[in-house]
């Protein structure tokens, strides 16, 4: 008996009103000591089969991720952003679907729209580090749409003191068609934590999808890193998947 494999059930119909049209991103861009945390969270299968087109399979479990930056200088000045991704796969390469967008920066949020599609709301974000923990946040005109903390922390050094990024994956039009396309990015580590997440707040509804519900609580990290940002590669098709030739590079 061969293996049966799980695709998203979510229409392509429902992606048709995207408006952001990627732009040429340019030459490569290097952001200085970016803080990032990563926190993911395990979520029914059922919802993630809801919430990916047909052309993506689900992570196994099914998970979503908080991914949050925190740059301080550098050539977008300084700034703050954040994205929820749920977890999926083109073909065997791990991915995020990104459902939602925020950022501190309008010159920043036009940026990431125009290399890489993320349709960025402006928002107060918000992550540290502290002693004991670390605390992320968005919210918009003093209501909070997210909150995460990471606790029991450890110092994870040597050859493996790297974090493995799923790759953000955003709607965009491209060539008049809209598709799927990567983000780009490399990621120097100088300094790397693990440990375990919780939610403190969630406002599901405005973080992009109401079924996108954290559960157990996988990984948080926090990563010191030079993050360079290159030019979009590989765009991915709605309906097709990668296995039969849905994932292509950008020409």
């Amino acid at each position: 008996m061969s293996a049966q494999l799980l695709y998203g059930h979510r229409p392509a119909a429902d992606y048709a009103g995207v408006t952001t049209t990627l732009e040429p991103a340019g030459e490569d861009l290097l952001l200085p000591d970016v803080q990032i945390h990563y926190a993911l969270f395990e979520l029914p299968m059922v919802a993630a089969l809801d919430c990916l087109p047909p052309g993506l399979h689900p992570a196994i479990p099914a998970h979503l991720g908080y991914t949050f930056w925190r740059c301080d200088e550098g050539p977008w000045g300084a700034f703050e952003c954040a994205w929820v991704g749920l977890a999926c796969r083109t073909g065997i390469k791990p991915r995020h679907l990104v459902y939602g967008a925020f950022a501190s920066n309008a010159v920043v949020a036009a940026e990431l729209r125009r290399r890489y599609g993320f349709a960025c709301q402006l928002a107060e974000v918000h992550y540290r580090e502290s002693y004991d923990r670390l605390h992320a946040k968005i919210s918009v005109a003093g209501t909070t749409l997210l909150e995460v903390a990471t606790t029991r922390l450890q110092a994870i050094v040597g050859a493996g003191a790297t974090v493995k990024y799923s790759p953000a994956l955003t709607t965009v039009v491209l060539d008049a068609s809209t598709t799927l396309v990567q983000m780009e990015a490399s990621y120097s580590f100088k300094r790397v934590l693990r440990g375990t997440p919780q939610v403190l707040s969630v406002n599901t509804a405005a973080l992009g999808e109401t079924r996108l519900v954290p559960g157990f609580p996988m990984s948080g990290t926090h990563a010191l890193a030079d993050v360079v940002l290159h030019a979009p590669r590989f765009k991915a098709d709605l309906v097709v998947p990668a296995e039969q030739g849905g994932a292509r590079k950008i020409s």
